[in-house]
């Protein structure tokens, strides 16, 4: 992650980008760490969770337009932590290495399913 880091320049202000994706492995009954999970997808009259992994990305967005994002951490959550809490590492991790006023006015922006 500290070489990633190293690409983003040193002038004005990044954007940093996080999300909370899920592994859905609802047959998978051995598999570890098993956790319920939000799902963009639902079955009709179902709620939209699934059963399976979770896994928290923080990426650096380069470009005010472009198609194109820097990926600087993506792991999975376990049972015992929430999308939030494995969030915050990383993302204090690249904002410690500026001064504050860098990360001032929302620069740092969160899929809204993490802060459900």
């Amino acid at each position: 992650m500290q070489l990633y880091i190293k690409q983003i320049p040193a002038e004005g202000r990044p954007l940093l980008a996080g999300d909370h994706t899920n592994w859905s492995r609802p047959d998978a009954v051995t598999l570890q760490e098993r956790t319920y999970e939000h799902s963009g997808t639902s079955i009709a009259g179902n709620k939209p969770i699934t059963i399976g992994q979770g896994y928290s990305t923080i990426a650096w967005i380069p470009e005010d337009s472009g198609s194109w994002a820097l990926p600087l951490r993506h792991e999975r959550i376990t049972s015992w932590e929430n999308p939030i809490e494995k969030a915050v590492w990383p993302t204090k991790q690249v904002c410690g290495i500026y001064p504050p006023d860098r990360f001032q006015f929302g620069t740092v922006n969160m899929d809204v399913r993490l802060l459900s």
